[in-house]
């Protein structure tokens, strides 16, 4: 008969454990329920909304007809109880409240209720943070883990408030929705000092990204953030490579050494900006089912 596990031993079962799964697991233990929220609670997503909660992939959705639970799609149970507002208190107390330490890969805040149902003493350990506002970001700070910031990515939009929140920009990697018909200027840009941006591209939008370019080799200033624009449609990127050779066609080079899946029959180039530094600008593969991809990045040294 085997051995029962021991207590670091169980805690290290249950921390890894996904998270659904061990709600389910914990539901049924009564001895394993007086220590669950002793344990650190490890969530790969987490959202609350107007009416559902998301956690992995177990959809939660309160409305006048009671409460529906689905996973990947499909429905599990409903249950008819008390008002939504009251159910929703209830789920995320019983989620996510009294924990000594939940960690949350991507947490999302776009008009979250969370506020509503947390704990002020509540805290969560996040490595990606989604927000729209600028508001939003001052809020979710409160429920935010000291420790986690600087957040390894940040989701939002190019709203000039947002680019002055301390979380936008201190996030390694920031990825930027370009709604309908927005521009990004070059003064935009110039505040973006990430690692890595992201720019998903809507084919109305502009994106200010030669005179960008200009703007460095004008000054001999370093550029220090690697800009990613994605698309789906080959001839968004074509008519983008269109327009650098336009603009540095004297820089077009075969960037020798660089180890990329370079999309086939598409310039590339290499930019001087001054005795130290250059910026490389090419397009490449996605070797996943995911969009091509333009890169303008910067590299130090000749």
């Amino acid at each position: 008969m085997p051995l029962p596990l021991s207590y670091p031993g169980l805690k290290c079962v249950l921390e890894n454990l996904e998270a659904v799964k061990r709600v389910h697991i914990i539901g049924r233990s009564p001895s394993l329920q007086k220590i669950d929220k002793l344990i650190p609670y490890c969530l790969e997503n987490l959202c609350v909304d107007f009416h559902e909660m998301t956690i992995n992939n177990l959809l939660i959705t309160c409305n006048e007809d009671g409460v529906k639970f689905e996973m990947n799609w499909k429905r599990l149970s409903r249950q008819k109880l008390e008002t939504q507002n009251d159910k929703m208190k209830k789920l995320v107390n019983f989620y996510i409240c009294g924990r000594s330490k939940t960690r949350v890969n991507k947490l999302d805040w776009f008009y979250s209720l969370l506020p509503c149902f947390l704990a002020v003493d509540t805290k969560f350990r996040v490595n990606t943070l989604y927000a729209l506002l600028c508001e939003d970001f001052e809020l979710s700070r409160s429920f935010i883990d000291s420790r986690s910031f600087p957040l390894k990515t940040v989701v939002t939009i190019p709203e000039p408030s947002n680019f002055d929140s301390q979380i936008v920009k201190s996030a390694e990697t920031l990825i930027l929705y370009l709604l309908i018909d927005r521009t990004l200027t070059v003064e935009d840009l110039k505040k973006l000092n990430n690692k890595t941006v992201v720019l998903e591209y809507c084919s109305s939008s502009i994106i200010d990204m030669i005179p960008l370019i200009q703007y460095h080799v004008e000054t001999k200033d370093d550029i220090r953030t690697t800009f990613v624009i994605p698309s789906n449609y080959e001839g968004v990127i074509n008519e983008m490579l269109s327009e650098f050779e336009q603009a540095f066609d004297e820089f077009r080079c075969d960037l020798d050494g660089v180890n990329e899946r370079f999309i086939p029959g598409l310039s590339k180039f290499s930019i001087p900006i001054n005795g130290d530094s250059k910026i490389h600008v090419y397009a490449i593969e996605n070797p996943d089912e995911g969009p091509n991809k333009i890169i303008v990045k910067p590299v130090s040294g000749f």
